[in-house]
This record gives structure tokens, sequence and C-alpha cells, in this order.
């Protein structure tokens, strides 16, 4: 991602220029103006969160418009015939799909993440829900391999396999996993966008299998991928089901997966909330086959 490339202070002055005034830009950055000052002279002092914040900022302003060109074409990404069964390609593509999957989300180091999955063993200073967010987000993406790909077994995509992925993620975490929300949930970063009310739930996911679950182009697995996260079902993971559907639409179609991870989350941000908000998806469609090469 080209923005990943440029420093904080070029992202700030550009940003800057967007809201002309000091206080807007402050405002939109949840900071006060000192704060920005501050960033200013010291841009080392910028939280990990801010720096999202910013990144999330710049791809909306300046990246979005430049990639919103309706009518693109991209070569599709297939799985490479030597990767399949062997250890020594797709073992590594699945610690680097999961771990990215969950530095989207939570701010697990990556060493952390090896020792989690090499020795199955806690952290120092990692509390055990945190444990078993890597852990079982390194085996269900690990299981929906072996069974499509190893196995040849194409994953059903139905309300029920999806609450239990969602089983899969959160087991040993909350007493609900696998069931969907009774509550509003909101989304984080992406602001301004409406989930579905707790009582269509589970009609409106009805209603996503029956259009979008046999999705087999990486353009209509995008589209699907942020319909899914705009429904937002489940009180907790919505990101690590959604992406793991992508995982397995890609796999049933033997596409290669896109991984989203650190290095693209904030024009991941971006991308979905364009989309969410103006149903344009031409970002969000290429975005995921650069994040699939």
């Amino acid at each position: 991602m080209k923005y990943t490339e440029i420093s904080m202070i070029d992202k700030l002055d550009p940003l800057q220029s967007v809201f002309v005034y000091s206080t807007k830009f402050a405002e939109a950055m949840g900071v006060s103006r000192r704060t920005l000052l501050n960033w200013r002279q010291k841009p080392e002092s910028i939280s990990v969160k801010h720096r999202l914040d910013i990144d999330v900022l710049y791809c909306q302003h300046f990246l979005i418009p430049e990639w919103d060109t309706p009518k693109q074409t991209f070569e599709a990404v297939l799985l490479p015939d030597d990767m399949p069964h062997n250890p020594a390609l797709f073992l590594p593509f699945i610690r680097r799909l999961s771990y990215g999957t969950i530095e989207i989300e939570t701010d697990m180091v990556k060493a952390d993440f090896d020792t989690i999955i090499d020795g199955k063993k806690l952290p120092r200073n990692m509390d055990r829900q945190t444990f078993h967010e890597g852990f079982n987000t390194f085996i269900t993406h690990k299981q929906l391999w072996q069974r499509i790909v190893e196995r040849g077994e194409p994953m059903p995509i139905t309300v029920e396999s999806i609450k239990t992925l969602h089983a899969d993620f959160m087991r040993g975490i909350y007493e609900w996993a696998g069931f969907f929300s009774t509550k509003i949930r909101v989304m984080g970063l992406l602001e301004g966008v409406q989930t579905t009310e707790p009582e269509d739930i589970e009609e409106e996911m009805h209603r996503w299998v029956y259009k979008e679950a046999k999705a087999a182009k990486l353009e209509a697995i995008a589209k699907a991928h942020a319909y899914f996260i705009l429904i937002h079902p489940f009180g907790d993971g919505n990101g690590r089901v959604g992406r793991a559907l992508v995982m397995a639409q890609c796999l049933n179609a033997g596409l290669m997966p896109p991984v989203f991870d650190g290095k693209n989350r904030a024009m991941y941000y971006a991308a979905m909330q364009h989309a969410m908000k103006h149903g344009r998806y031409a970002p969000l469609v290429r975005l995921f086959y650069e994040a699939a090469k």
C-alpha cells in the first residue's frame, strides 16, 4: 500500500489542507489542537491508535478517490498448483492470514502470536481470552484449508455453518459463541454505518446466504464481504468471521484468498466504509485483488 511508505508528517500536512481549520482536523481526530502541534514537533509520540486514524483519513481523502474508477478489470489470482499439498508453502500462508486478521482487530504482537501457535502456551502478560483468540483463529483457518483444499470438500455456506464458524473463533471466550447478537452493535472505525437491527438479523442472514453464499469471483466475494460486515450479526468477531468466509469462498472457487493485515488495514477500513456508505465498490474490489497477489 502506497500510504505505508509516507511519513506521518507528510500525511498530516495534506490532511490539514482538507480540513482547512486545525480545530476541524483536531475534532475529526478526536484530539486537541495542542496535540496536533505536538505531533508535528514529535511525530514519534503519535500513538498506534492515532497512527491508524491518520492512515484511514489519508486513505479516505487521497487514495479512495484515486481508486474509485468503475469497470476496472483485474486478472484472477488462482491458487498455485504447487501450494495445496505442500506444508512448506501453505502453512506459512495460513499463519500470515491468521495473524493478519488478528492484527487488524487487536494489539497482539507477532512474537506473542508465534508463541501461542508454536508453544501452545500463554505468553507473559497475556490474558486467556487473548490467547484463545490467537489460537482459535489459526486452528479455524487451518481446518478450513484442510477441509476445502486437502480433502477436496467445498464448504457449504449456510446460516448454520456461519454460526458454527463463529463458535470456532470464539470457543472459550464467550458463552454466546455461535449465536446472533440480541443487542445493537457498533463498528468501531467504520463510523456512520447502521448495522442490522437485532430482531432482523436472522432474516437478513438468510437473505445474505441466498444472494451471496455461492459467489465465485473475487469482485462478487468483495461485495458479499461488505454486505456481511454491514449486517454485523454477532456481538463480537464479525470481522474474523467475515474474512474467514472470504477465505472459504475463495478456496471453494480455487482462488487465492486475499490477506488483510496491518500493512493494508487502513485501506481496508476506508474501502469498506466507502462501499457501505456510498455503494461504490471499486476501491474494495481493487484492494481484494491486490491483497490476493
